[in-house]
C-alpha cells in the first residue's frame, strides 16, 4: 500500500498554506492531526522553496527548527530542506527522513547519509532552490537520466538502496505537460529498483484542469494519488491526509 506523508510547512510562505503552521503551538497540533489523519510520515519545512521564495540560512533554519523539534518525538519525521547543516542536526535529534530537495548536489550529505543507516534517503531532483518557472527540463528523459546517475552515485557513497526514495521533482523541473507525463507514466520509474515519492500536491500543473486555487486542489490531488496508487508507488506526499486515507480505504476495499 502506498505509504502518505502529510506536509508540514512550518513557515511564513509556502504556496498553499504559508502562515498557518509557522509557530511552535500550531505546528505540534498540526502534526498530531496529520498522524491522526492516518498519515505514516509527516515532512517538516522551516523553509519555503516554491516560486519566489526567500531561501533561509543554515543558521536560522536550524534556529527554527530547534524549537519545534526538541519538543516532538521525531520518529516518523522527515525534514525537508536543502542544508547539510540542517540535516545533519536533524539526525543527531533522531528523525527517520530527510528529504534533500537539492537532490544531492552536495556530496557531504551522500556521505551523511552513508554514514547514517537508520535514517531513509528521500532524493529530490531540482535544478535551481527557489523552483523558477523558466528553467525547466526539454523532456522527461532528463529526470531518467537523472535517476539512474544519481542511483549509482548514491550506491558508490555507500548509501543502501532499501534506503533510496526518489523524487522526480514534479513542479520544480517540470512544466504542466511535462508533469502530467511523469504521473501518467509513473510505472517508468518503477523500473529503477528503488521506492518512489511522488510530491504532486496542490502544484501549479492543475491549474490546466481546474480554475481552484491552490488550497482548494484536496480533490485534483486526491485522484492523481488514486492512480498513483493503483500504480504501487511507494509514497505520496501530500497536504490533506484524511481525503487521502478515506479514498485509499476505499480503494484498497474495491480489490479485495
Amino acid at each position: 500500500m502506498t505509504k502518505i506523508i502529510g506536509i508540514l510547512n512550518y513557515n511564513a510562505n509556502s504556496f498553499s498554506d504559508g502562515g498557518m503552521y509557522n509557530r511552535v503551538d500550531t505546528a505540534i497540533a498540526k502534526m498530531e492531526s496529520l498522524f491522526q489523519q492516518g498519515a505514516d510520515i509527516v515532512d517538516i519545512g522551516a523553509s519555503a522553496t516554491s516560486y519566489g521564495a526567500n531561501l533561509l540560512s543554515e543558521d536560522q533554519e536550524i534556529k527554527i527548527l530547534a524549537c519545534l523539534l526538541n519538543q516532538i518525538d521525531c520518529k516518523n519525521i522527515s525534514i525537508d530542506t536543502y542544508h547539510y547543516s540542517t540535516m545533519k542536526y536533524a539526525i543527531d535529534l533522531g528523525v527517520s527522513y530527510i528529504n534533500d530537495v537539492t537532490g544531492g548536489k552536495d556530496k557531504r550529505i551522500l556521505e551523511l547519509m552513508a554514514a547514517n543507516p537508520q535514517v531513509n534517503y528521500i532524493c529530490m531532483y531540482s535544478l535551481v532552490l527557489p523552483a523558477d518557472r523558466d528553467i525547466r527540463i526539454k523532456s522527461v528523459d532528463e529526470i531518467y537520466n537523472w535517476i539512474a546517475n544519481k542511483i549509482a552515485e548514491c550506491i558508490k557513497y555507500g548509501i543502501l538502496n532499501e534506503r533510496i526514495i526518489i523524487d522526480p521533482g514534479i513542479g520544480f523541473v517540470t512544466n504542466v505537460n511535462q508533469s502530467l507525463e511523469v504521473i501518467r507514466n509513473v510505472e517508468e520509474l518503477k523500473k529503477f529498483g528503488v521506492k518512489i515519492c511522488i510530491g504532486h500536491s496542490r502544484k501549479s500543473f492543475f491549474g490546466a484542469m481546474t480554475n481552484q486555487p491552490p488550497q482548494d486542489r484536496d480533490i485534483e490531488t486526491t485522484a492523481a494519488s488514486v492512480y498513483m496508487l493503483s500504480k504501487k508507488v511507494d509514497y505520496v506526499r501530500v497536504h490533506n491526509v484524511e481525503m487521502h486515507k478515506r479514498a485509499f480505504k476505499v480503494f484498497a476495499n474495491l480489490l479485495s
